[in-house]
């Protein structure tokens, strides 16, 4: 692996999360970053007849973003997840613009990393 690292995600742990397969753990990059900037397009106009799908895309961006050992997203989107669910439109709305820059930033910073990542076939 190089020495380059994904600012926000533990790596160490998200490669215990494979066993130390780091082809896995590369796939399960390769899928986060092509799959997860539909799922935050769908979070973007939340409101609250849509309050229950949002609950359910977040609730995807928690488990994605666990997959990859990004914790902090996850615990954020798990917040939201939990918010959406109790009906807080408020709280939802105060925090999820944040969330959705972040998972961009990091989406991005995948891919930047993937295109150093020598692949380990």
């Amino acid at each position: 692996m190089s020495e380059s690292k994904i600012p926000g995600v533990n790596m160490d742990a998200g490669l215990d999360l494979y066993y130390g397969e780091m082809d896995i753990y590369i796939s399960v990059f390769e899928s986060f970053a092509v799959n997860t900037l539909a799922t935050l397009d769908k979070m973007r106009n939340v409101a609250e007849d849509n309050l229950a799908d949002y609950a359910i895309n977040v609730h995807g961006i928690k488990s994605v973003s666990a997959t990859i050992a990004a914790e902090d997203i996850s615990a954020r989107a798990k917040k939201l997840e939990m918010m959406a669910k109790a009906g807080d439109l408020a709280g939802v709305l105060a925090e999820n613009s944040e969330l959705i820059r972040d998972t961009e930033i990091l989406v991005n910073d995948v891919k930047s990393w993937l295109e150093t990542e020598p692949r380990q076939d």
